[in-house]
């Protein structure tokens, strides 16, 4: 995400579309009356949402359907696990999760169902010169700190089952068959692009002669969910809401035909199992149109700044990464129209993201009518000069309903789900940043998802941490009860 010079110019020539011009000194009641009355594109109706709902489900066929998925924007892409852990699974099991500069690796201790999960792990850095080294380097260091690992705790020399969360875009034919597609944040091993992630690491561990077996590949939200139903059965829905957002969910396999068509052209044995997690990847909802009514002027100016104009439409609505650059733009036409701090734009602001998400759910630690956290962030974080009690109370609303519309949003995408799954009871396994650290977040979301859900369907919205690691074990543990 970017900024061109042309940004302030931008943002009036499109969000301007009224003017209050010259003006009165307006009492501070008027000043938010008419603040409420600019930003009314972000409140939308229970019938909008209920629509959107509609057309989440829509897409989801789509996506599922042989014929549209390549066109598709919700692509719906088959996991291939089948097997969720069922709290009969006891031993150790490892997991590593490879997704930046810093990667962990993570041993699970896991002892029936009424024990909790002990963790044990650690992060390592990957030198630069690794990173861009070879594919066959990469993963021989990777699988020479584990052996490391394994010594630390002495069982080194123990046959373990191990889930890989591989955070990288691949295109998978199998639980433990997932083929690179490209490199992002930094990496470049180009000789690995095109080959089969899981084989790569299998073989560099081999090399060291420890007893590890990679038995499944996986992506955070995957594991999120499998994370959840370690402790919860209930559980078909994994959800992440953080700098991104992606939703997960178990589907039946006969829904899924692009997944039996892979398998038959490759000559793999067929899944005869009766459900498959289904990874959404539904940041990319929208793209085909079904949220155009509903953008306002500041989410058509994220959109046209960001690196990917037109794509990802949903994420940019919901996820922590556009959230404070929401604010921000409603901060500069606020200021435009001389309705927020008497129209002087602090030089703070002028910045492309110099209002973090964090600062939105800072605001909502605020109690009603009292703005301690807000003033505090504004003159000391931003250093606004001047700060005046009803800038306060602008600042809150504009991040209070960025907010409430993204965890409506995510419910929405939720409710589209729990109409799919037509099941009785259903735990949403939920994970990320912006839900666990917004006060509200669960309470926004639990409120729309409770006006759009089936009729006689309950459900459940349960805190689900450490899906890359966490739920990648899980994952093993289960396909090794299994095997």
């Amino acid at each position: 995400f970017f900024c061109s010079p042309s940004t302030a110019a931008s943002i009036i020539i499109l969000i301007s579309v009224q003017s209050f011009g010259s003006m009165d000194v307006l009492t501070d009641e008027e000043i938010f009356d008419k603040v409420k009355e600019r930003l009314s594109c972000f409140e939308l109706k229970q019938a909008d949402y209920a629509n959107i709902r509609k057309n989440m489900n829509n897409a989801m066929l789509r996506g599922l359907n042989i014929g549209t998925r390549d066109k598709a924007s919700v692509k719906m892409y088959p996991s291939f696990v089948t097997k969720l852990p069922n709290g009969t699974e006891a031993g150790q099991y490892l997991a590593l999760d490879l997704g930046g500069t810093n990667y962990r690796v993570i041993l699970v201790t896991l002892a029936a169902k009424e024990h909790p999960p002990k963790i044990e792990e650690r992060t390592y850095a990957i030198p630069r010169e690794t990173m861009t080294s070879t594919g066959e380097e990469l993963f021989e260091y990777i699988a020479t700190t584990l052996q490391n690992f394994l010594k630390r705790f002495g069982i080194a020399d123990k046959e373990m089952k191990l889930g890989f969360t591989f955070s990288f875009p691949c295109e998978q034919y199998g639980l433990n068959e997932a083929i690179l597609v490209r490199w992002t944040k930094g990496f470049d091993a180009r000789d690995a692009v095109g080959k089969d992630v899981a084989c790569l690491l299998q073989k560099a561990i081999d090399k060291t002669g420890l007893k590890v077996q990679c038995v499944a590949v996986v992506n955070d939200t995957v594991g999120t969910l499998a994370s959840c139903a370690l402790e919860d059965r209930k559980c078909a829905i994994g959800l992440i809401v953080g700098t991104g957002t992606n939703a997960a969910y178990i589907e039946k396999s006969e829904n899924v035909p692009f997944m039996h068509q892979i398998l038959a052209s490759r000559n793999s044995p067929p899944i005869t199992d009766e459900s498959v997690i289904i990874n959404m990847e539904w940041g990319a909802f929208g793209e085909e149109g079904d949220l155009d009514t509903y953008l306002t002027p500041y989410d058509k100016l994220i959109d046209k700044e960001s690196l990917h104009p037109g794509k990802q439409i949903f994420e940019k609505m919901v996820s922590g990464m556009y959230l404070g650059e929401l604010v921000r733009l409603i901060i500069l036409d606020l200021v435009d129209q001389k309705l927020l701090f008497r129209g002087d734009l602090p030089e703070s602001l002028k910045t492309c993201h110099s209002f973090p998400t964090k600062y939105i759910t800072e605001t909502e630690r605020d109690p009603p009518h009292l703005f301690y956290s807000t003033h505090y962030m504004l003159t000391e974080d931003l250093n606004v000069p001047i700060v005046e009690p009803i800038d306060d109370r602008v600042v809150r609303y504009a991040c209070e309903i960025v907010a409430r519309r993204a965890a409506y949003l995510a419910g929405a995408g939720i409710a589209a789900l729990l109409h799919k799954l037509d099941r009785k009871h259903v735990t949403v396994g939920i994970d990320g940043s912006l839900y666990k650290f917004h006060t509200r977040f669960r309470e926004y979301m639990t409120d729309i998802i409770d006006k759009l859900r089936p009729e006689g369907i309950q459900f459940r919205l349960r805190l689900s941490e450490d899906g890359s690691g966490k739920g990648a074990a899980a994952i093993a543990a289960a396909a090794a009860r299994t095997s």
